[in-house]
C-alpha cells in the first residue's frame, strides 16, 4: 500500500485502477513469501491468458508501472488489464474494460510465479519495508 500511495499522484490518469488496485489490496491475507500459492498471480508473474473474443492466447508479465513495455509483453499492474488479473487464480475467467472495450479473459497457467521459484524480491527495492506478501 505504501508503494501505491507514492505513485498514485504520478499516474492521476489512471484513478480507478489505482483503486481498484487498493481494494484488492485492503482485501487480500498477508502470508510470507515461501507462503504463497503458486495459482496466484503475484507482481512480476508471467501468466498465460486466453481471451474470448477473439479467441487470442497470449502471455504477459505483470509488473510495476515504470518496467511496463507492451511491445516486451510487460504490462502495468496500473492498466486494466494488470489490474484485472492481480492476485487472481489459475481458472479464474475475468472481465475487464480498456480503450477497446469490454474484453473476457480466462487464467490459464502461470508458466513463472517469483514466489514459487524463490525468487523473493525485498520490498525495499520498491521503496517498502521488507513487508509480507498479500493475496
Amino acid at each position: 500500500m505504501p508503494l501505491v500511495n507514492t505513485i498514485e499522484p504520478a499516474y492521476s490518469s489512471r484513478s480507478a485502477c489505482i483503486q481498484l488496485v487498493k481494494k484488492k489490496l485492503l482485501s487480500a491475507q498477508v502470508v510470507h513469501p515461501d507462503e504463497m500459492p503458486s495459482n496466484i498471480i503475484t507482481m512480476n508473474s508471467v501468466v498465460t491468458l486466453r481471451q474470448t473474443a477473439p479467441i487470442l492466447t497470449y502471455s504477459i508479465r505483470l509488473v510495476y508501472p515504470t518496467f511496463d513495455n507492451v511491445r516486451e509483453n510487460r504490462i502495468s499492474l496500473f492498466s486494466a488489464l494488470g489490474v484485472a488479473i492481480f492476485l487472481g487464480k489459475i481458472g479464474e475467467e475475468l472481465t475487464y474494460t480498456n480503450w477497446k472495450g469490454e474484453k473476457r479473459i480466462q487464467i490459464l497457467d502461470i508458466p513463472f510465479q517469483p514466489e514459487a521459484n524463490g525468487n523473493y524480491v525485498s520490498a525495499k527495492t520498491y521503496g517498502m519495508d521488507n513487508s509480507p506478501l498479500l493475496f
